[in-house]
């Protein structure tokens, strides 16, 4: 799979270059980095999927003025580092609609995150914006009753329910987890309760929904699969123990 390509417009070269690390640690591709000056121009010559821009950038043009030329010109998906902005900034940065914001200093998982979501975002929304296809007939949904399609940068992947271990939520997106996958999708785990077959998956927290199927044991507070567990909350413990025929 082709790396993400993000390039870094920060003029802090320490932070720069540290930051650099941080992406290529995450499996992310630096294409280049910039001061400010000429990153318009980068854009250009190397076409990145992402651009990570310092909000109090020195120079002619601060962050957010280069931010509102990326969102009309290039459109494609940016994210706002700051480690400090009084009001007026932050109102200023707001119009320009950010795919993100990044507080300085800012920890690995932060970093992954915001940059997944940002992309994520960025592929549906231009998906969402093609001629939506033909509507399928009854039959066909019929038909297909044993999986589904979950969005990934810009393939749309089937996912067999067999293979779903459990969905995590994450904010209003989920986390569909099978052995070898984590995909993001971005529906609500209350969307995903009522998407999934109820014979095969139930809610066994706020947070988490289990394949049945799938699970190897109980334990008192949590459900045991062969990549891990998960936490079972109070209140869905006696519905998800009358689901197993317990002897």
């Amino acid at each position: 799979m082709t790396k993400p390509k993000i390039l870094i417009s920060e003029d802090e070269v320490i932070i720069a270059e540290d930051l650099a690390a941080c992406l290529e640690e995450l499996g992310y591709e630096t294409c280049a980095i910039d001061s400010g000056e000429e990153t318009i121009n980068m854009i250009r010559d190397t076409k990145p999927d992402l651009v990570l821009l310092d909000i109090n950038l020195r120079g002619k043009a601060d962050g957010i003025d280069i931010g509102l030329r990326i969102k009309n010109e290039f459109k494609i998906p940016f994210i706002f580092l700051t480690a400090y902005a009084d009001k007026a900034t932050i109102d200023r940065a707001k119009k320009t609609e950010p795919d993100g914001f990044l507080v300085k200093p800012f920890d690995l998982k932060s970093l992954r995150s915001a940059i997944e979501i940002a992309l994520y975002k960025h592929d549906h929304k231009a998906e969402e914006t093609e001629d939506a296809p033909a509507p399928t007939s009854h039959k066909e949904q019929e038909i297909a009753t044993d999986y589904i399609f979950v969005k990934v940068k810009h393939r749309i992947i089937k996912v067999l329910y067999s293979d779903i271990l459990w969905v995590e939520a994450y904010d209003n997106y989920s986390f569909i987890v099978t052995a070898d996958q984590k995909y993001l999708v971005s529906s609500t785990l209350k969307d995903m309760e009522h998407k999934l077959p109820a014979q095969n998956f139930v809610r066994v927290h706020r947070s988490y929904i289990a394949n049945l199927d799938k699970i190897e044991a109980l334990e008192e507070n949590s459900v045991v699969f062969s990549k891990g567990d998960i936490p079972i909350g109070k209140s869905y413990k006696k519905t998800l123990m009358s689901r197993f025929n317990i002897i």
